[in-house]
């Protein structure tokens, strides 16, 4: 009893520890990095730029 619900114990702490890993390496890609919002927003500036002139 106690070895299943220590490997039940384990099987979720691993779970919730992927999820953990790949929500911080989601929010570091989309997010934090500086890349990606620069250049959305320097595509977006240039976009309004052409449709004004």
């Amino acid at each position: 009893m106690a070895l299943a619900f220590t490997s039940f114990l384990y099987a979720f702490h691993a779970a919730i520890s992927i999820r953990y890993w790949f929500a911080i390496a989601i929010d570091i890609r989309y997010r934090s990095y500086p890349a990606f919002p620069i250049a959305s927003r320097d595509i977006d500036i240039d976009s309004e730029r052409t449709t004004i002139n």
